[in-house]
């Protein structure tokens, strides 16, 4: 333990007794002359009452033999070193005598409201002594009452009580002048500590101050020697301690914040009333695009998560699935919430997980199981049918033999026809499209030829042209067999659907959008304006009352998609009764 320098404890003992001290001798004085006033002003009064006895005697005898001037002499001998003023007051008649000769000051002092109301107090006897700030003087005020000749007289008496007042200003001068010694003691010693202690005291409370202030680095002040040295080593120590742990949490704050924030799920911080305390990124992202986590003003709760809250009051974990509408888009989202106290306050913390796209894909993955079975139940159908009519013996017959065969080709060719697409659309589900690829150059002629000679026999077929029309020289880089298999659906759909006479080719360069624009147009039915927003979805269909030409509905979905892979767009112009035009828009 260090040494403690002990003229610290001295200069804090030593001027706190000393000033007790002086304080109790002050109140011990003031008592002491209390009761000296209080016995001296007794003695004052029982003196007045004897003598006024006395005087009330006589003047009662003088009174009854009516010898007034006998009384006037007796009156005017009463003049002592006191200046005093004497009345003789019969009722109904008024003073009857007074002391002849008496100080003018004193004539108008007895007439005072307050004197004169303790005058005309109903008692036999009245003394009253106090000091009297407008006479600067100790004043005894006597009344007794007495009878002479049937007659009811007051006697009154006002005097200056002289040696009372000396007395009592020496006393008082004496008590004022030792509490004014002991006054300056105390300041001479509260002088001493001050320099010793509070000046010390004072520069170690700055820097505390601004070490409170969160000026860690301000050094603190130490003195020389003493207590408060070893206060101000203490305090540095901790200071240095402070400064560590301070950087521990901050390291620490930033890492939690860093993981939030590198979470895929959306974590939500609300407090009882539905506030948002906290947020992370993902939560940023999905709530409140555009809105910061270092914003005073926190953002308003979500109302579908609003109304989650008070589904959850009860303690404890619950998840739910909820639908969550931004915009035009909704979201598909499982949330977690578990709530908890902290001082005494009900928060809930809320995980969001966007399942949208796993929803989807998982509602895809069964329309497509679905489609599956449904679209390859027809060809393996004829497939079956064709079989089951060899083993019959159909091989015997030409005719039988024939169709046999052209069903088992027609139907094998629409099988693979399927499952080339099913194949695709999957490949391109799991596909990124916006990273990037690893293209091979490809020449937007040889494109269309390749479409065009696959394309030919079945548009023969259906009596339907196939031209080229147009096609700009510029080398793109993509996949040729998903173009080629994009364009022979957009192709075979024409064939199948539009009832044209012919179809055109185009690779067009679109120098404002630097892309090229491969077209494949119609001059068919046309598709309505109520379907062409939704024709590039999977598995539509547009009705057209004849089930034998409806298609597997994910052609049009596939060259969307191939668009998409390429980082492109595809584009419908189409009216009724005037044919359509597919624009496939891919960048240079």
């Amino acid at each position: 333990m260090n040494r403690i320098d002990l003229r610290d404890v001295s200069l804090l003992i030593v001027p706190a007794i000393i000033v007790v001290v002086i304080v109790l001798a002050i109140i011990l004085l003031n008592i002491q002359f209390s009761d000296f006033q209080n016995a001296y002003a007794g003695e004052v009064e029982k003196e007045t009452r004897q003598n006024n006895a006395m005087l009330m005697r006589a003047l009662q005898d003088i009174l009854e033999s009516k010898q007034l001037d006998k009384m006037h002499r007796l009156l005017a001998s009463g003049k002592g070193s006191n200046p005093m003023i004497v009345k003789i007051i019969a009722r109904g008649r008024g003073a009857v005598m007074e002391t002849p000769g008496a100080p003018q000051y004193l004539s108008e002092h007895i007439r005072e409201p307050e004197i004169k109301g303790f005058f005309k107090q109903n008692h036999d006897e009245n003394v009253l002594i106090k000091f009297d700030r407008s006479l600067e003087s100790y004043m005894i005020y006597h009344s007794i009452r007495f009878k002479a000749n049937n007659q009811d007289y007051v006697l009154v008496m006002a005097s200056k009580c002289n040696s009372m007042t000396l007395l009592m200003r020496q006393t008082r001068r004496m008590v004022w002048s030792l509490a004014a010694i002991g006054i300056v003691a105390t300041l001479l010693l509260t002088a001493y500590f001050f320099q010793r202690i509070r000046l010390p005291l004072n520069r170690l409370f700055a820097s505390t101050s601004r070490i409170a202030a969160g000026e860690l680095d301000n050094p603190v002040y130490i003195p020389r020697h003493g207590l408060i040295r070893e206060i101000a080593l203490c305090l540095q120590s901790l200071t240095e301690q402070l400064k560590k742990q301070i950087i521990s949490l901050r390291d620490g704050t930033n890492e939690r914040e860093t993981m939030l924030n590198a979470l895929s799920e959306a974590i939500l911080l609300l407090d009882a009333d539905g506030r948002v305390v906290r947020w992370n990124h993902s939560a940023e992202t999905l709530f409140f695009p555009g809105k910061t986590a270092d914003e005073t003003n926190p953002p308003d709760c979500p109302p579908q998560l609003r109304e989650y809250i008070v589904r959850t009051d009860n303690p404890g974990i619950h998840a739910e699935k909820i639908h969550f509408q931004r915009g035009r888009r909704e979201y598909i989202l499982l949330v977690n919430a578990a709530t908890f106290m902290r001082d005494g306050h009900r928060f809930l913390l809320i995980s969001a997980t966007d399942i949208t796209e796993i929803s989807r894909l998982e509602a895809s993955h069964r329309e497509f199981i679905a489609a599956i079975s449904h679209e390859m139940k027809t060809p393996l159908t004829g497939i079956v049918g064709a079989v089951d009519a060899i083993r019959g013996g159909a091989l015997d017959n030409a005719e039988y033999k024939e169709r046999c065969i052209a069903t088992l080709a027609s139907q094998s060719e629409r099988l693979n026809t399927l499952l080339l697409n099913f194949l695709t659309l999957a490949s391109l589900d799991e596909e990124n499209p916006v990273k990037l690829h690893n293209f091979m150059p490809v020449f937007p002629l040889s494109l269309l030829r390749a479409v065009e000679e696959v394309c030919r026999s079945s548009a023969e077929a259906a009596g339907i042209e196939i031209a080229i029309t147009e096609c700009d020289s510029a080398e793109f880089r993509g996949d040729v067999q998903l173009l080629q298999q994009a364009l022979d659906n957009l192709v075979i759909n024409a064939v199948i659907h539009s009832g044209t006479q012919r179809i055109e080719l185009a690779a067009v360069r679109n120098l404002q959008l630097n892309c090229i624009d491969l077209i494949v147009k119609d001059y068919g039915c046309g598709i309505p304006p109520e379907h062409q927003d939704r024709v590039f979805n999977r598995f539509y269909r547009v009705p057209t009352g004849n089930r034998r030409k409806n298609g597997s509905g994910i052609g049009l979905t596939i060259v969307k998609r191939v668009a998409l892979y390429h980082r492109g767009t595809v584009i419908l112009n189409s009216e009724a009764g005037r044919g359509s035009e597919f624009h496939l828009r891919l960048p240079l």
